[in-house]
């Protein structure tokens, strides 16, 4: 018992001492030094998707090239999340210049998370609106996995430069549950002729139903900078910005009731995200974070395919488009190992 008291003891003694140990040596040691740190994070997104169908101008000769068809809006407001974040850095990035890298990962909590609402303007005479329905957007998947690699360079002013690359990868799965519809009438039916949608329509009630699944797909490449103050020790703030064309995304879009399927492959358009944190280390191995950043995509267009629900062959179907404008806060608590 008293050999398990002592080991007990030395423990206590060995932890305790051991950010003091690191502080004695922080100019002589630590230049030089590189850890790995792991980081939980908790956190909030707060925004929406879109997907977008344009019209053909065969079919739609009235309709000029950034008209839409259809437009799908899928609230994510809000989606909690929980994930890791591990990197590997310097232990004290202000001596010298040196190389960093991170891998985050985030993962939602599925659950109702607001609206879903879908538009069409399919009259080839004009662009009035001709459908509308609006549903419980049910969030299945929300996942995001960024690494980010670069250099950090410090200033004698207490700024830290950093410059990097990253790359992203989203995954979001939705349904679109219950609600309603207002369609305007067709006359004649197949012509693409329609009354107003305020004379008359037709009214569908979508209660008790799943009427659509949607899975949207995003892998991005982007540089990025960031500029960073050490405040003292012990508090760092920082703001960043992430800036790209290499967007790719690809989306799978279910209509139950209509039973078909469409898939989309698009590229292109434009990625940003700003951001800022502002962090507290509360000693030489343990750092408390908070972290905002807005996540904006748009200009992103591609091919559609088109088959029956569940089996068929995919055949081109006109052109598509895809957006989204999210926001991330986040907290993190990060160990240095």
């Amino acid at each position: 018992m008293s050999n398990i008291t002592a080991f007990t003891v030395l423990v206590i003694i060995f932890l305790c001492a051991r950010p003091v140990s690191a502080q004695n040596t922080h100019d002589s040691s630590n230049a030089h030094s590189y850890a790995f740190s792991l980081a939980p994070q908790f956190g909030v997104i707060h925004g929406q998707t879109e997907e977008i169908v344009y019209p053909s101008l065969t079919n739609y000769p009235n309709k000029a090239p950034g008209d839409l068809l259809s437009q799908l809006l899928w609230d994510v407001k809000p989606v909690f999340y929980y994930g890791l974040l591990l990197d590997f850095a310097q232990i004290d990035p202000m001596q010298r210049w040196g190389f960093f890298s991170a891998l985050s990962l985030k993962n939602g909590v599925s659950g109702i998370s607001g609206s879903m609402e879908d538009r069409d303007w399919q009259s080839k005479e004009n662009n009035s609106l001709t459908d509308y329905s609006i549903h419980d957007n049910h969030t299945r998947e929300l996942l995001y996995i960024d690494a980010v690699a670069g250099i950090s360079i410090p200033s004698q002013s207490r700024v830290l430069f950093k410059a990097y690359a990253g790359v992203s990868y989203m995954r979001f799965r939705f349904s679109g549950m219950d609600g309603y519809g207002i369609y305007a009438r067709e006359n004649p039916k197949g012509s693409n002729i329609f009354h107003p949608i305020d004379d008359n329509p037709d009214l569908v009630d979508w209660s008790g139903q799943k009427v659509i699944n949607y899975t949207q797909e995003w892998l991005i490449i982007a540089p990025g900078f960031s500029l960073g103050i050490y405040i003292d020790k012990h508090f760092f703030t920082e703001l960043s910005f992430k800036i790209s064309p290499l967007v790719l995304c690809a989306d799978l879009d279910e209509h139950l009731t209509r039973k078909i399927q469409f898939h989309d492959y698009m590229q292109g358009g434009i990625f940003l995200e700003p951001g800022a944190g502002f962090s507290f280390a509360a000693n030489e191995w343990l750092t408390l974070s908070l972290e905002c950043s807005l996540r904006y995509i748009s200009g992103t267009r591609g091919l559609i395919y088109q088959r029956p629900y569940g089996n068929g062959t995919y055949v081109k179907n006109g052109e598509a488009g895809a957006g989204l404008s999210l926001m991330d806060t986040g907290l993190l608590l990060k160990l240095r190992l």
